[in-house]
C-alpha cells in the first residue's frame, strides 16, 4: 500500500451461498478481539479506522478444479477472484485496505490454491498490492467462524501491506515498528515536498492565480513541518518525527487540493473569453458604432475646411 497519514480497513466476510452456508460470522467479536489490538500496537504510524460487512451471493469467476480430494483455484487466476468481490464493496478511496474473508462452498471444499510450480500452497490465501488480502476460509463442519484462524492469516498479510517483509507472526515487533515508522517519516517528507514543488509548478502555470492567505498558512505549515521532522531525526527522535512529517503532508495535500485552486483548473482563460464576450458585445458594439460615426464626423469636418 502507499504510505498515507490515515488508512481506513475494510473487513468483508463473503457468502456465495447463504442458503447452504448457514454460519455465525461473529464478525464484530472477532475484529474487537483481534484487529483492535493490532491497529492499537501502530497507531503512532497513521490515524486507523476499520469497519465490517458482510456480502452475500457473491461467487467465484473461476470454477474450481477437482484434483482427487481437493479442488483447486491456479495462482495464475488469483486476480480475477476479486473482480466481482470489488465492485460489492462499497470503497474505493487509495488508502482503504480490504480484509476478505470468503467461505468456500461446501461442494469446493478443500479449496486450495496451486502454484505456478504445481505445488499446493498449504494456505489458501493470497495479497493483491494496493488493494488487500484474502482468506480462503473452509468452513465445513463450523456453526461459527473461528477468527483466531482467520487473523491468525489476514494479520501478517495487512503487515505486509504496510510495507513489512513476508512475516509469520501478526505480531508486531519493536524492529518492524521501527522499520515501518521510519519507512512513513521518509514518504512523508519526500510527498511533502513535491506536493509543493506541485503548487509551485501550477502557480506559474496559471497567469494571475490568486492564492488565500489559507492557503499561504497551510504551505507555511507543511514547510515548519519538514523543518522540524528533519531536526527531529538528527536527534535521534523518530516518534517526533512521524509526528511532523504526517503534520507537513497534511497540510502540503489540503493546499494543493483547495477549492479556490481547483476552481481555477477546471476555468482556463479560453473558457472565460467563451464566457464573457457574450456579455460584454451588447455593450461593446454600439460604442463602437459610435466611435466609428465620430471618426466619420471628424473626417468630414476636416474636408470642408
Amino acid at each position: 500500500m502507499a504510505v498515507a497519514t490515515s488508512y481506513n480497513v475494510l473487513v468483508s466476510v463473503v457468502n456465495p451461498d447463504p442458503a447452504t452456508t448457514k454460519i455465525d460470522t461473529n464478525l464484530v467479536e472477532g475484529t474487537k478481539k483481534f484487529l483492535e489490538p493490532f491497529l492499537e500496537s501502530i497507531k503512532e504510524l497513521a490515524e486507523f479506522t476499520y469497519q465490517t460487512q458482510i456480502l452475500r451471493y457473491v461467487t467465484l469467476p473461476t470454477i474450481p478444479v477437482k484434483s482427487a480430494d481437493h479442488f483447486y483455484i491456479s495462482e495464475s487466476n488469483l486476480p480475477h477472484l476479486i473482480n466481482p468481490i470489488e465492485s460489492k464493496l462499497g470503497t474505493s478511496a487509495t488508502n482503504d485496505i480490504n480484509l476478505i474473508i470468503y467461505l468456500v462452498e461446501g461442494r469446493y471444499s478443500p479449496l486450495y490454491i496451486r502454484a505456478d510450480n504445481g505445488g499446493l500452497i498449504a494456505i489458501p490465501s493470497f495479497l493483491s498490492p494496493q488493494w488487500g488480502a484474502v482468506h480462503l476460509y473452509d468452513q465445513r463442519n463450523k456453526t461459527k467462524i473461528d477468527h483466531a484462524d482467520t487473523f491468525s492469516v489476514l494479520l501478517p498479510q495487512l503487515k505486509q501491506l504496510l510495507g513489512l517483509k513476508a512475516a509469520s507472526s501478526a505480531a508486531v515487533s519493536a524492529k518492524e515498528k521501527f522499520l515501518m515508522e521510519a519507512r512513513a517519516t521518509l514518504m512523508h517528507i519526500l510527498k511533502s515536498i513535491d506536493t509543493l514543488n506541485s503548487l509551485v509548478r501550477l502557480t506559474d502555470s496559471i497567469p494571475n492565480m490568486v492564492i488565500g492567505d489559507h492557503i499561504a498558512d497551510q504551505v507555511a505549515d507543511s514547510i515548519e513541518g519538514i523543518n522540524l521532522a528533519r531536526a527531529a531525526l538528527e536527534s535521534h527522535n523518530l516518534a517526533e518525527a512521524l509526528k511532523q512529517a504526517s503534520r507537513a503532508r497534511d497540510a502540503a495535500e489540503k493546499s494543493f487540493s483547495d477549492p479556490s485552486i481547483l476552481a481555477l483548473l477546471y476555468f482556463p482563460d479560453d473558457q472565460k473569453f467563451a464566457i464573457y464576450i457574450p456579455l460584454f458585445l451588447p455593450v461593446g458594439l454600439p460604442l463602437l458604432v459610435a466611435y466609428l460615426e465620430l471618426v466619420k464626423e471628424r473626417r468630414r469636418k476636416s474636408k470642408t475646411e
